[in-house]
Order: C-alpha cells, then structure tokens, then sequence
C-alpha cells in the first residue's frame, strides 16, 4: 500500500459508504480516507445493508466492492439504488475490483460507476480519482438534478453557463446538452450537436444518439447501419447492443436480434432487462429452450429488487404452455403470486392464467368455474389488465361461451391502443377461429368509435373554451383507457393550457407530469411528452437556474 501519496484532498465534510465484504479491505479504505480528514464513514458488508444506510442518509462518495460474496454485486447494488432513488445526483460511486478482464470491467461500466478502481489501490490513486470525480460532480450535479426533476429549460442554461467557464468536461457538457434536447423533442438540435460532435471525435455517444433519432423518425434502415458498425467497433457498448436489438425486431430480423442480445449477455450476464429481451424474441423464434432459461434467470436475478416485473413470469408462462409443460407453467403462477403478495391485481392475473391452463389440460369444468368466479373482477379491471394477458384469457373464455367478460377485454385492448392495427387484427382472427368473425368485426368496429370519441370529446370542448369540462372529460376517459398515451397527452395538454391561463398548480403539475411520462414509456417515440414538460416548466417558479 505504499507509493508516493502526493497531496492529500481534504475530505473532512464528506459523508462515505464503504461497501465491502472483506474486514481487512474496510480496515485499509478507512485508514486512507481517515488521513486525508474522513470521520463521517459508514461501512456496509452486503447489498442489503447498504441499501438500508443509503434510505437513512445520503452519502458523497460510495466506494464499493464488485464482488460481495453471497447476495448482490456491486453492479446489481448500483442499478438498484438508482432505482430506489436513494442515490442523489452529487454522489460518487467508485467501483473497485481486483478484476481486471475486459468482459468484467465492461460489464460494471455498463452499470455507469462514475470510476472503475483495480486492486491493490494506493492512496495516489485514490485520492487522485475521488477529487477527479468529486469535482465533476460539483459541475454536473445541478444539470443532472434538473433533468430528473423534468427541467429541461433550467438543465440548458446551466449547461451554457457551465461550457462558458469549464473546459476539462466540454464533451460530457455536450453530451448532456444533446440529452436535454432529445427528451424535449427537439431532435433538429440534437442531431446538429451530434453531428459537431463526431465531426471532431469519434464518440460512441454521439453514434448511438444519431441512431435513436433514425428510430423516432421510422428510417430503421439508417440505425441498423449505423449501430451495426458502432457495435462492431466497440463489444463493450452495451446500451448501443440494446438498441440494435431493437430496430432487428422492428426489420423482422429476430434471429438477428437474438444474437446481438446474446453477445451482450456474454460480455454482461447479469441484466434482467436484457435477458427478457432474448426470452421474448427466442418465444417469438420458437426457441422454447433459450426463451426459458432466459426468463428464468431474469426473474432469479430481479426478486426482491425494484426490477422485479410480474410480465417477466408471464411471458415464462406462455412459453412453458407452448412446449407443453403445464406442471411448470403452474409452478410460475404459483411464484408471481408469492413474489407479489402485497398486489391485488398481480395476484388476480396470476389465478386468471389459471384458466387457459386448465383449458389445455382439458380440465374445462374447473377453467368454467374459475371463470364464473373471477368475471366480474376482469370486466372492472378490463382496462388496466397486461394486453397479453387479455389475449391468452380471451380465446379460453370465448370457448368457455363468457363472450362479455371477452368483449370487456377486447375492447379495452382496442381502446389502449386503437392507433396500433396489429391489435385489432389478432381480435378479429381471435373471434374468427372461435366462429365468432362478425361478432369481432362489430366489436372492434365499435370500440375503435368509442375510442376516438372519447379523446375527441375533449378537444372539442377545449376548442369551444369549455376548459374545465374539457379536463374533466380527459380525466374520466383515462379511467378507462389509462395505457392510451395519445390520450394521457391530450390530458397533461389540457392540464398545462389550464395552469397557462390561471397559473400554476402544484396538483395539476404533478398530474400532468405523470400523465406525460406515462406516456413517454408507452410510447418513447412521440416528441410531445418532451415539449409539453418544457411548456410547463415555463409555468412553474423553479425554472431559474
């Protein structure tokens, strides 16, 4: 642990987590970070400990160890605190590993440490990468927290005013720039500063930047080419690998799109996303085998944790139904409704998926009864039940000759999602295979009016100055149509028109927010959500820098 230290920073008003499973390694990193002043240190020996310190206080530097035995890593334990949201802009994490493979170092990047520290660590080292980092953060904190807070206007002018005076961060500064005008729809700038940027530098960021503005836009073609030859260049790029995957899916290619995300989970295998991703395109493929193994080891991976998502066991579920293995099938029900206890609709989906097993069982007396109890359930929550779910439990119920409780389903499909015409189409081909054709037509027919007059509804009242009645009407439609993300915008619009008139409203802003990022993650492409969060910015008072 010797070695020339050089100038010691002054660490005395810093709060630090040390998280490490190994005593004599806390012992080390206490004593250097005790030399250059540190008294206020916590240590942490698992996952599960430093995230209870980190929901009692909040730190400015977490130094964590990859590997921390049994439990979660040190990878896993960051992508959880970011979504807890216990970790706060100003924080720095420093990863340390005696790890030195590509594919491992790659793999923690990918998780966005703010540094990646090689054992044995020196006090040089150390303190020349936490003042690196810790002054950084100075610069980049106050941006960052105003992009999360959904402040795209403040985020630039402190962006502007920060390029005025740093020079050491110029290229992050842009690449925060160019971030800002995407999630405010502005793609005409962020395509200019991508474009400045790669005119002087080769920067992957910029590449992948590019590419999801071909995406927005429709021209796969373009992202394909672009982000096969960014991959190529760079293995580890994980997010880029994510992307193509996506835009090989939207082309058809899912045998390509399968080995992209298999070469990504060779590089880093612990991602519960990204294995959804492979089990959902090799089910797609037919590839029973690697859609399950996939799945399940998602679903090991996100117990417990904010990633745990109930679709991941639905999917298992279909998947183990298409090879057949009902006894599986059920045991995965029998899981989501453990690992959801405390979720009254996760619980009822999981028994309703009893049903179409029962059906291919041949147990049709039980599916029968099971269907005549949960019924009523299903048609009151119709509107907020997984698409897919209401697909696997329609055919069964129609079979079953509960064609309401299936037209209750249906048509809050149609309603969702009444711009997608691949739903209705699979509808129509539903009630065709149960000799119900023109039964489907009708009803998709008739949904798809209701839909539009129901959103239309809203505008007109707007139009005719009926602002009020107009926000009502949006609000009451949600209820029934709450995934409809033309819909959720058209409401946060109205919200915001209302406070632009009579100023602002903290409970109408926090509607409106949630509308617009609801709607954003349905679908991410529609640049609206971006300019209405920076026309209600305007509105707001915490919109000076």
């Amino acid at each position: 642990m010797n070695g020339s230290i050089g100038a010691r920073p002054d660490l005395s008003a810093h709060a630090f987590l040390v998280v490490e499973d190994f005593e004599g390694m806390r012992a080390i990193l206490r004593d250097m970070l005790a030399r250059a002043g540190a008294t206020r240190i916590v240590f942490a020996a698992d996952a599960a400990a430093a995230l209870v310190q980190m929901e009692r206080q909040y730190f400015d530097v977490v130094l964590c160890d990859l590997h921390l035995g049994r439990g979660r890593n040190g990878q896993e334990l960051l992508e959880e605190a970011r979504q807890r949201r216990v970790l706060p802009p100003h924080t720095v994490w420093l990863m340390v590993s005696a790890e030195k493979t590509a594919e491992m170092v790659a793999g923690t990047v990918e998780a966005r440490p703010d540094d990646y520290l090689i054992k044995p660590l020196t006090e040089t080292l150390l303190y020349t990468r936490l003042a690196r980092q810790m002054e950084k953060k100075r610069l980049l904190a106050p941006i960052e927290q105003a992009m999360r807070a959904g402040e795209p206007l403040k985020a630039q002018r402190l962006i502007d005013a920060a390029l005025e005076s740093a020079s050491t961060h110029t290229w992050e500064l842009k690449r925060l720039r160019a971030d800002v005008a995407w999630h405010s729809g502005d793609d005409e700038r962020a395509r200019a500063i991508y474009e400045e940027v790669l005119a002087r530098r080769d920067v992957p960021w910029a590449q992948l930047g590019l590419a999801r503005i071909d995406v927005r836009h429709g021209d796969y073609a373009t992202a394909r080419a672009r982000l096969q030859q960014l991959t190529a260049g760079s293995r580890a790029y994980l997010e880029a690998h994510d992307c193509l995957a996506s835009v090989l899916e939207r082309l058809g290619d899912l045998a390509g799109a399968q080995e992209i995300l298999r070469q990504a989970l060779n590089i880093s295998p612990r991602a519960p996303h990204r294995l959804t991703h492979l089990g959902e395109v090799a089910f797609r493929r037919g590839d029973l085998d690697t859609a399950a193994n996939a799945l399940r080891r998602g679903i090991e991976l996100a117990r417990g944790t904010p990633a745990q998502d109930s679709q991941r066991y639905l999917t298992l579920v279909r998947v183990q139904l298409a090879g057949g293995d009902r006894e599986a099938a059920m045991a995965t029900l029998s899981q989501l409704a453990r690992d959801h206890k405390d979720q009254a609709d996760v619980r009822l989906v999981a028994r309703a998926m009893e049903i179409p097993l029962r059906m291919r069982s041949g147990e049709t007396t039980v599916a029968w009864a099971l269907a005549q109890e949960l019924a009523p359930r299903l048609r009151a929550g119709a509107a907020v039940l997984p698409t897919e779910v209401a697909f696997d439990l329609a055919g069964p119920l129609l079979e079953l000759g509960d064609t309401e409780t299936a037209a209750a389903l249906m048509s809050a499909v149609v309603g969702n999602h009444h711009e997608h015409p691949e739903y209705p189409e699979r509808i129509e081909a539903l009630y065709a295979r149960a000799g119900l054709a023109e039964e489907g037509r009708a009803l998709v027919a008739r949904a798809a009016r209701e839909a539009i007059e129901i959103m239309d509804r809203g505008v007109r009242l707007f139009h005719a100055g009926k602002l009020t009645e107009a926000v009502a009407t949006t609000r009451a439609s949600l209820a029934r149509m709450p995934d409809n993300a033309r819909l959720l915008l058209n409401h946060a619009f109205l919200l915001i028109a209302g406070m632009e008139r009579h100023g602002h409203d903290a409970a109408d802003a926090q509607e409106a927010r949630t509308c617009i990022e609801r709607a954003r993650r349905l679908k991410p492409e529609d640049r609206r959500a971006g300019e209405l969060l920076a026309r209600m910015e305007v509105i707001g008072h915490d919109f000076v820098a």
